[in-house]
């Protein structure tokens, strides 16, 4: 929660600031006014193009291969080039696929490697 400076409409009263999802909902704590607007601080917002590669990491080549292989349920083939020759996983990929890629990849036990550097937060999987 946040307190905002600007004062209620209605009542002069400060307003709390919450996020709710895709949402900012602004209310007052004196009278109950509150309004809703689009959340600009939430993933889908984000235009940026990324790109996203696989890493092994402390895999053997071999088992990233099989890994990536089994993860995007494509061919061990092309699964093998994007590991050996380095090529992306996605290119201009929205910032919602990439979190979902990056939870594909580190759940198969792969490293993502995200460009540009990304500013969302993902989730670490053990």
């Amino acid at each position: 929660m946040i307190m905002t400076a600007s004062p209620c409409p209605e009542c002069g009263q400060p307003q709390v600031i919450t996020e709710q999802g895709l949402s900012l909902i602004a209310r007052c704590s004196g009278c109950g006014w509150m309004v809703a607007t689009t959340n600009p601080n939430h993933p889908i917002m984000d235009r940026t193009p990324y790109t996203l590669r696989a890493r092994p990491g402390d895999l053997a080549t071999a088992s990233a291969i099989a890994r990536l292989a089994v993860a995007l349920a494509i061919g061990v083939k092309r699964a093998r080039e994007l590991i050996v020759q380095d090529l992306p996983v996605a290119e201009d990929v929205l910032a919602l696929e990439v979190i979902r890629l990056h939870g594909v990849l580190t759940g198969a036990g792969l490293q993502a490697e995200i460009t540009p550097p990304f500013r969302w937060p993902l989730a670490r999987r053990d």
